[in-house]
């Protein structure tokens, strides 16, 4: 009996002896092995990019995709961002239905980046490639058979949609052949991400559990890389910001955390709020100091401290100081709908009467009735003044345990009669309970009158509506942003690779089919920078439905639509209208669904092409453009009155069924074409620019693309023909 348990024991012995051997074995087997070495995207990335997002590859990554393609899809249609949303689908469209795409994008990284994210051609994709693979093999499946040429050394496929070139182990696509020519002449000198100190002071400070990361220039030498979190509430961003020897981004001010009140004093009609809270006033003051100190404004203000000191007499760092608490800011009061102040405002400590202690530095008034004192000595006021707006300190009030001051009295006068305050919405207390407890500074903001953040970033995130921010000292040397977004991120069912890599047809729908269904559109709220649904069904019934799906207003409207429809800001009030055209009328409707004065504008012949909205110069002075008739072509504003200068004339009396306009070399040129597919390019002032002999042959009016160039001959145009697409040069004579 023993013999035999003595029998068992030693080959379990050996047994275990055998398999560690085994693992062994196998372990070294692995790791001698040659890993598979693969291109870094951030390699051929410029140093002059302002916003970059990398994905460390689509594997795991459902939320943070989804995240990534809601806040890009939601950024207006002149955004690079715009861009970067349609990629995406595409590449996620390969994914689904492409084995060797699929099998690449599981496990590769990718980077998105624009020097300019309001150029919708300034960008570049980069991917990277195993070092073994060539990215022609992926591009025959995407974008094939485009003209090849060199360029200092680097073979580039060029295309009017899109243009990919091959470099260290990397796919770069983008938009504009211009830009990955770019590409290749900082790549060549080395002028790329991956080598720069900044950017990756920022980079590998990165969150290793996500894959999405979103890097955005924040100063010449700044850099700031954040990371999604999602909550119950939304989504949070974080990141961080490496200290530098530079002065400080307003978003990088940070102080120790206190308890904030100034929400139960400002009016619910605040749209921004920038605020240091701390136990104490030191802490504050201990910041703003260190933010100004080395720079131009720290000497300026010893020294005017001093000249106010001798014009009133007085010690005003005793005036100035010694009633102040640990809360101060800055915000923004929406007094009207056309009208917004700033106002500054400093905590009280309780004991203190601040109106009488500043009696050296306000003017020689009666005591006023409504409380709100003139100011003799403004700048007093500036000497630790936040960073993010300046405010004009002519008028000082006291109430609420603060004082605040601004450059008229008409802020100050609505937060004494506000009816409702600011902890009463419900947007702002989901940002504030979402924002970190230990952080001493916070910023809302529920519309985008303040660019407190850096324009690119502001640009990727502006779908989101309200926003807010929290900084704080996070370790030695970094300071730790925090930006929480209203998102929420839906549930989606894991991407499956297909049997069968190619991908299906899509069927074809007729012109008729594509006007006379249902058909809607995503408008934004100005109230609430939310998206509701604009829908017209085939009982000429016009509807808007909100958020929650229940329908906010429905009108009849004379024939369907052309085209798409516009959101303009007719009035140059931030309130947004809608601006479409019908066979039988031009309308411009008001968010309640009314029209404005002079609409719907009504043509004697059928309207025969979309609506063109253009803007010029940026100034809001609108030009509504469109076709009817045979060959007429109106110009009018939003008063309802014809443009004045408008030149139109039209021989050929063909029936135009499109119009765009586009800016090629510095000129804007209005582009149409007629159903028969001829082009004509005009002026602003609708004379002809030049005599164009391209003709878009089987141009079915929907859709129409200007691929501009530096002047005509290298300007292309992309147009639909039934199911598929066409390219052609414009040729001019």
């Amino acid at each position: 009996m023993n013999e035999r348990t003595l029998d068992a024991r030693v080959i379990v012995k050996w047994a275990i002896v055998l398999v560690a051997l085994g693992l062994i074995a196998f372990a070294y087997f692995q790791l001698s092995q040659p890993q598979v070495e693969k291109g870094n995207p951030l390699s051929v990335i410029p140093t002059n990019s302002a916003l970059v997002c990398t994905i460390d590859g689509f594997d795991g990554a459902t939320d943070e995709l989804s995240l990534f393609s809601t806040l890009v899809s939601t950024s207006g249609p002149r955004t690079a961002m715009n861009g970067w949303s349609k990629t995406l689908h595409e590449l996620d469209s390969l994914r689904t239905q492409n084995r060797k795409w699929y099998d690449l994008l599981q496990t590769c990284g990718l980077s998105f980046q624009t020097a300019d994210a309001l150029n919708p051609s300034n960008w570049s994709l980069a991917i990277a490639l195993p070092a073994n693979e060539s990215a022609a093999d992926y591009m025959k499946e995407w974008n094939p058979d485009l003209p090849k040429r060199e360029f200092k050394g680097a073979s580039l496929f060029v295309g009017p949609g899109a243009s990919w070139c091959e470099l260290r182990h990397c796919l770069v696509v983008s938009p504009s052949a211009a830009v990955l020519e770019d590409v290749v002449i900082q790549v060549d000198k080395n002028n790329v991400l991956s080598s720069n100190e900044a950017f990756n002071a920022a980079y590998t400070l990165r969150s290793k559990d996500v894959p999405l990361h979103i890097s955005s220039r924040i100063s010449e030498n700044g850099w700031l890389t954040l990371n999604p979190v999602f909550t119950s509430s939304g989504t949070l961003l974080n990141g961080f910001i490496p200290y530098t020897d530079q002065v400080s981004q307003p978003l990088s001010l940070s102080a120790i955390a206190g308890e904030m009140s100034v929400q139960n004093i400002l009016p619910s009609t605040t749209t921004f709020l920038d605020v240091l809270h701390s136990p104490e006033f030191d802490s504050t003051w201990t910041a703003l100091t260190e933010y100004y100190i080395g720079s131009q404004a720290e000497t300026f203000w010893t020294q005017a401290w001093q000249d106010l000191g001798d014009t009133c007499q007085c010690d005003l760092n005793e005036i100035l100081l010694s009633w102040r608490t640990g809360e101060q800011g800055i915000a923004v009061v929406e007094l009207s709908d056309s009208l917004s102040e700033a106002l500054s405002f400093y905590g009280v400590s309780d004991s203190s009467n601040v109106i009488e202690l500043l009696k050296p530095i306000l003017t020689n008034q009666a005591t006023p009735a409504d409380g709100i004192y003139s100011v003799a000595l403004p700048q007093a006021f500036m000497r630790n003044a936040m960073p993010s707006l300046p405010v004009e300190n002519n008028f000082v009030m006291q109430t609420g345990g603060f004082l605040f001051s601004a450059s008229s009295t008409q802020a100050l006068r609505a937060i004494r009669s506000a009816a409702k305050k600011l902890s009463e919405k419900s947007d702002f207390n989901s940002m504030l309970i979402q924002s970190s407890k230990t952080s001493g500074h916070f910023v809302y903001q529920s519309k985008s009158e303040v660019a407190i953040l850096p324009a690119s970033l502001t640009a990727l995130i502006e779908g989101s509506g309200i926003r807010s921010f929290t900084t704080e000292w996070s370790q030695p040397q970094q300071t730790l942003i925090s930006i929480s977004l209203p998102l929420r991120i839906k549930e989606v069912a894991p991407i499956q690779a297909p049997e069968i890599p190619e991908p299906a047809a899509l069927p074809e729908q007729s012109a008729a089919t594509s006007i006379t269904s249902e058909r809607s559109w995503s408008v934004i709220n100005h109230n609430t920078q939310e998206k509701e649904t604009l829908r017209h069904n085939n009982n000429k019934t016009l509807e808007l439905i909100g958020t929650d799906g229940k329908s906010l207003w429905s009108i009849e409207i004379e024939g369907p639509v052309l085209g798409d429809v516009v959101q303009i800001d007719a009035l140059k009030n931030n309130k947004l209208q809608i601006a479409f055209a019908t066979e039988s009328a031009l309308y411009i409707l008001d968010r309640n669904g009314n029209p404005l004065p002079g609409f719907p504008y009504h043509t004697k012949p059928p309207i025969t092409s979309p609506l063109l909205v253009a803007d010029y110069d940026n100034t809001k002075k609108y030009r509504l453009i469109f076709a009817a008739g045979d060959g007429i072509l109106f110009n009018m504003g939003v008063d309802g009155n014809p443009t004045s200068g408008w030149k139109f004339s039209n021989a050929d009396n063909e029936k135009i069924i499109a119009v765009k306009t586009q800016k090629i070399g510095s000129d804007d040129v209005i582009i149409t074409v007629s159903d028969q597919g001829n082009v004509q390019l005009l002026k602003r002032t609708g004379e002809t620019k030049t005599k164009c002999t391209s003709k878009l042959d089987g141009f079915d009016g929907k859709t129409l693309d200007i691929i501009s160039g530096n002047d005509f001959s290298t300007t292309s145009i992309v147009y639909s023909c039934g199911s598929t697409a066409k390219t052609v040069q414009l040729s001019v004579e």
